[in-house]
């Protein structure tokens, strides 16, 4: 008789360990569920918003350029200028690119992640 409950022991051991090993695989699947859509949806708040700036952003170099080719009294020199300044900002931005956008995309990115441990803790 103690043979047999054993064995049920065993099984039973095998059925709530397989169950929780499901349960955890789920919740882990969840998770990672739930963090991909945070992660997507501040891509897309600041693909949005960063649209919006770069469309200010054309707005007011072509009033620069016309500006600056007023006071040359030249509309072709005012968009060089303003071309060359952008050509430059933009050569900047590629030589330090690993210091400038490096550490930034890898704050917002733990933020992220460990936001919802943090909450998570929390009682």
């Amino acid at each position: 008789m103690e043979n047999k409950t054993i064995f049920e022991n065993i099984s039973e051991l095998k059925e709530n360990l397989q169950q929780y090993l499901e349960t955890k695989l789920s919740y882990y699947g969840i998770s990672a569920f739930e963090k991909a859509v945070k992660i997507l949806t501040a891509l897309a708040a600041q693909g949005f918003v960063g649209m919006l700036m770069l469309i200010a952003l054309i707005f007011l170099s072509a009033a620069a350029a016309i500006y600056i080719g007023t006071i040359l009294e030249s509309t072709e020199l005012g968009l060089l200028i303003v071309g060359g300044f952008y050509l430059v900002l933009g050569l900047i931005f590629y030589v330090f690119r690993k210091k400038i956008f490096s550490p930034i995309i890898i704050k917002v990115l733990v933020n992220v992640f460990f936001q919802d441990d943090e909450e998570e803790k929390k009682p």
